[in-house]
C-alpha cells in the first residue's frame, strides 16, 4: 500500500514539528485537503483508537519525506540542482517502488517543496537517527545509494555527501553499500563481510549478524513497497551464504 493522502491526512499532526514540519505542514492543504479529520477515528473505552493503516502511512511518509529531504539537501549542496538528479529521484519511486497516482504526486510535491524551502541536513539526519531503528536507517542508505547510482556512476562528490549522511545517521562503515558489486570467487564472502579463508563458524556468525540487520520483517512497518526492496538485499545475503556452504560441503 503506497502513500495515500486521505489516510495520511487523518494523522498529519504527528509531523508538524522537527525539520520536516514546515514542509509537511505546507502540504496539508495542497495534497491532504480531502483527508479525514482525527475526529473520525474510532474510540475504545473513551480513548482514541489509531487506525493501523494510518500508523503505517505515517511511518512510511516519515521515511519517504526524510529520504527526499536528504537527497534534495545533497543536491543543493553544490548550488547546482540538475534536472537528471530530480528525474532519478522520481524514477526510483516510480520504477523501483511502483508509486503511481496519488503516491507519485506526494513524492513530486515533496521534491518541489524541499527544493524551494531547503532543509537542514544535519538536523534532519539527527531526527532520523533518533526516530528510526538501525535496519530502517540501513534501508534509507540503500535507497540513497541506488538513486545516486542511477546514472551508473558514483561520483566523488556524491560519495562524500553519502558518507557524511552515513556518519550523521550512525551507520557503520562496513554496512555501507559499495559502488560496484564484487567480482570473482570471493564475491559471496565479501557480501557476508568475511575473508575467503573464513571458517564455518565465522561465516555462520557473519550471516546471523546480517540477518538481524537486513531481515525484511524489520522494515515491514514501512509498507510492502519498502519490504520488497529490503527483501532483495536479504535474498542476496541468503544466496551467498548458501553458495559458500555448498562449495565448502558444509551441511
Amino acid at each position: 500500500m503506497a502513500l495515500q493522502g486521505k489516510l495520511i491526512g487523518a494523522g498529519i499532526g504527528w509531523f508538524l514539528g522537527g525539520p520536516l514540519g514546515a514542509v509537511l505542514g505546507a502540504m496539508v492543504g495542497h495534497v491532504f485537503a480531502d483527508g479525514p479529520s482525527s475526529s473520525g477515528v474510532p474510540r475504545i473505552d473513551g480513548a482514541p483508537q489509531q487506525d493501523p493503516r494510518v500508523t503505517q502511512q505515517q511511518q512510511e511518509l516519515h521515511f519517504v519525506a526524510s529520504l527526499v529531504g536528504i537527497l534534495t539537501a545533497m543536491m543543493r549542496a553544490d548550488g547546482d540542482v540538475r534536472p537528471e538528479e530530480v528525474r532519478a529521484i522520481r524514477g526510483f519511486f516510480r520504477e523501483r517502488l511502483g508509486y503511481r497516482g496519488e503516491s507519485e504526486q506526494i513524492v513530486r510535491e515533496l521534491i518541489k517543496r524541499f527544493l524551494k524551502n531547503g532543509v537542514d541536513l544535519d538536523a534532519l539526519c539527527r531526527d532520523v537517527a533518533r526516530l528510526a531503528d538501525y535496519p530502517t536507517r540501513l534501508l534509507l542508505m540503500r535507497c540513497l545509494f541506488d538513486i545516486a547510482m542511477a546514472d551508473g556512476h558514483f561520483h566523488p562528490q556524491e560519495q562524500a555527501a553519502f558518507e557524511r549522511v552515513a556518519n550523521l545517521l550512525g551507520i557503520a562503515a562496513e554496512d555501507l553499500p559499495r559502488s560496484a558489486a564484487s567480482q570473482g570467487a570471493d564475491s559471496d564472502f565479501e557480501i557476508l563481510g568475511v575473508k575467503s579463508s573464513a571458517n564455518r563458524e565465522e561465516v555462520r556468525s557473519a550471516y546471523r549478524t546480517l540477518v538481524k540487520k537486513y531481515h525484511p520483517d524489520r522494515v515491514q512497518h514501512l509498507g510492502e513497497e519498502f519490504y520488497d526492496l529490503a527483501q532483495q538485499k536479504f535474498i542476496a545475503i541468503q544466496t551467498s551464504y548458501e553458495r559458500i556452504c555448498v562449495s565448502r560441503g558444509w551441511p
